[in-house]
């Protein structure tokens, strides 16, 4: 559990002038993992903090990341496990902080910090980005870039406009409008979907009790078993939030009535294990 104590603790190499205003943005009931009041030199001094956030009930394994924004926000990631369910839902930190990035509506990444040395998995995701050969990777007090950490990798790289983050969506013929349902939150989710392999966008939204809604949306690789669906992104944004203790009491599943791939099944196997709460599924 995030305590008091382990957010001190976390926090003790940074000095007392931006140790205050963090804690502050912190425990403000609406943080949702996005950080503005430490600057980008003191990314990797946050990898503590991340860690902080990780749940890692299977492996025992806590694993830390820092995403850097273009726009020179910072956004925290850690790693994700789910009982009961394949270990091929798990989420990794360096996954947890650009898709953190990503639903804070950041255009661009250009470093990631992360606390262990990025597996495979990991970096076969990241090529998913529109810049791999300008993301600097910081671990261990060393730098890299994809191309030194996965020589060979599968797939070509995403052209400008058309990555992860700066991709546009699709719309499938549901205007995006100011949601009034859980179903309209979950469709406006999934039209900003990163589906360009197989071109069925989902989208999943996780209320919880005090009213407050998580969206996420699926994030394909090329690789297809990195690929991060809709739910996983969603309860991403619920861990690294201020709400990540408030019980969840309904969620919302939709998909294209066409897809070949069908999301709901491990939607609910998830939800089963971590909330009572039912999910129901709604087709564009």
């Amino acid at each position: 559990m995030l305590t008091n104590q382990k957010i001190e603790a976390a926090l003790a190499e940074l000095e007392e002038s931006e140790k205050v205003p963090l804690i502050s943005e912190l425990k403000d009931p609406d943080f949702g993992g996005q950080i503005s009041s430490v600057g980008v030199e003191r990314a990797e001094d946050l990898l503590k903090l991340a860690t902080c956030f990780s749940v890692a009930p299977i492996s025992g394994f806590y694993v830390g990341a820092i995403a850097v924004g273009k726009s020179g926000k910072l956004y925290l990631g850690a790693n994700m496990e789910f009982q009961g369910v394949p270990l091929s839902a798990s989420l990794h930190a360096e996954q947890s902080a650009i898709l953190n990035a990503w639903m804070h509506e950041e255009r661009e990444v250009v470093a990631v910090h992360v606390s262990e040395t990025p597996c495979g998995h990991c970096r076969q995701f990241m090529r998913e980005l529109s810049n791999p050969s300008n993301l600097k990777i910081h671990c261990k007090g060393q730098t890299f870039q994809i191309e030194d950490l996965l020589p060979g990798a599968f797939g070509e790289n995403r052209k400008k406009g058309h990555g992860l983050l700066d991709s546009t969506g699709t719309n499938f013929g549901h205007d995006k409008i100011k949601p009034k349902t859980q179903a309209q939150l979950a469709i406006n989710a999934a039209q900003l979907s990163y589906a360009p392999y197989s071109h069925a966008p989902e989208g999943f939204v996780a209320q919880c009790l005090d009213g407050h809604s998580f969206s996420g949306r699926v994030a394909e690789s090329i690789a297809f078993n990195p690929s991060v669906s809709g739910v996983v992104v969603a309860l991403n944004q619920r861990n690294l939030s201020s709400r990540r203790t408030i019980a969840i009491t309904a969620c919302t599943q939709t998909k294209l009535a066409t897809a070949l791939n069908c999301p709901l099944a491990q939607a609910k196997a998830i939800i089963k294990h971590i909330a009572d709460a039912s999910v129901d599924e709604v087709q564009m």
